[in-house]
């Protein structure tokens, strides 16, 4: 069933080649590694999944987002493109591959639910025969790999999840989702202007050219009919029977500029697995262009092996103020916004600190923020 990327043939936009589709490379920090080998993968229900995998080493499989994040590879869109080539630099062998009824896969299915989403993982993993491998996911592409992960306990080896959450319904009541998601375009036009908006909201109104690019990427990869179909089946997804199932290593990234998530949405899916670690990753969001830090987080803990958790003293332990302190920490302010709230000086409040960390075994504030969330010490 496997055909190579340069026998099929690809879908054309306005009547040119999508593959002439390319922004000047300085705005991008990719890499040239030629033209990626697509390959297809058939599911148990018989639908055709195209994937890439690029480079060598650990294996990194990431569960497709909405549109599709093989063809967003080939855009190139940043997040698919960027993060790969970085990832790929750093010696791991990444995998993408396009959700069923998106991008290169095929396009006329009549179920996108979770269940079908989750076969398309595992048709993409059986053709590369892999056993164990790392897995990750962005937005809805992380409801399939926590979901996966959950049924499969024995074959992911480290998890993360980037701004997930736990219930499709709450994720659509999110404002930006609210706005992109309310009324289906029933013309060329209309979806050519829908397409734009979604483009716009994604870069957070602040980006042109990154806007322009998603809006193409969108229009390339589905149909208003198509998308709505994927946005029905998405509010249905519900989460928080399988959390406590997931077994491996997990890290739940915020990104705080990332419009259709929420601080609070990632902390109650961190609250949820046992053991994951929360972190808040600032500056340009995940869906837009890319700096090494945002990858340094998803190397370090990558490459930091199993988790076992550190040894801690029960939450009881920690008095009403230190209580009250880790709260606030969890919340993601500062020590001097603790201060300012408390009444305190930042001096006490680092004291403060220095003996939580202590008495929770914590390294610092994402191992202290995780262990606020599990012990029902912050507000979620």
């Amino acid at each position: 069933m496997e055909q190579s990327w340069q026998t099929r043939r690809r879908p054309t936009l306005f009547g040119w080649s999508a593959s002439r589709f390319k922004f000047p490379s300085r705005h991008y920090n990719c890499i040239d590694m030629g033209p990626p080998a697509l390959k297809y993968a058939r599911t148990s229900d018989g639908v055709n999944i195209a994937y890439l995998a690029l480079g060598e080493g650990p294996t990194l499989v990431f569960a497709s987002n909405i549109f599709g994040e093989a063809q967003g590879y080939e855009l190139p869109w940043p997040h698919y493109r960027e993060v790969t080539d970085m990832l790929v630099r750093r010696g791991y062998r990444v995998v993408r591959y396009d959700v069923r009824g998106m991008g290169y896969s095929d396009r006329d299915v009549s179920d996108t639910s979770l269940a079908a989403r989750i076969k398309d993982l595992e048709a993409v993993i059986q053709a590369l025969e892999l056993r164990q491998f790392d897995l990750a996911g962005l937005d809805l592409g992380a409801a399939t790999a926590l979901a996966f992960a959950a049924e499969h306990p024995g074959r992911v080896s480290r998890l993360i999840a980037i701004s997930p959450w736990v219930s499709g319904q709450r994720m659509f009541d999110l404002t930006d989702l609210r706005m992109v998601s309310a009324t289906e375009p029933n013309a060329e036009r209309e979806w050519e202007l829908f397409s734009k908006l979604i483009g716009t909201s994604v870069t957070s109104f602040v980006d042109k050219e990154l806007g322009e690019l998603t809006a193409t990427m969108i229009r390339r990869s589905t149909t208003p009919r198509g998308l709505f179909a994927y946005y029905d089946a998405s509010r249905e997804i519900e989460l928080s029977s399988m959390l406590g199932r997931i077994k491996a290593p997990t890290l739940v990234i915020h990104e705080t500029e990332f419009p259709f998530g929420s601080r609070e949405l990632c902390q109650q899916v961190a609250a949820m697995i046992p053991n994951a670690r929360f972190v808040v990753v600032k500056g340009p969001s995940i869906a837009g262009r890319m700096h090494d830090e945002h990858v340094d987080v998803i190397d370090s803990f990558l490459k930091e092996g199993a988790l076992t958790p550190s040894p801690r003293e029960p939450a009881h332990t920690l008095t009403a103020r230190e209580s009250q302190v880790l709260a606030h920490v969890a919340a993601g302010l500062s020590n001097k916004e603790i201060a300012a709230k408390l009444s305190l000086s930042v001096s006490t409040i680092e004291r403060h600190l220095v003996n939580i960390y202590t008495k929770i075994g914590a390294r610092g504030r994402a191992d202290a923020t995780a262990f606020a969330l599990r012990n029902g010490l912050a507000e979620v």
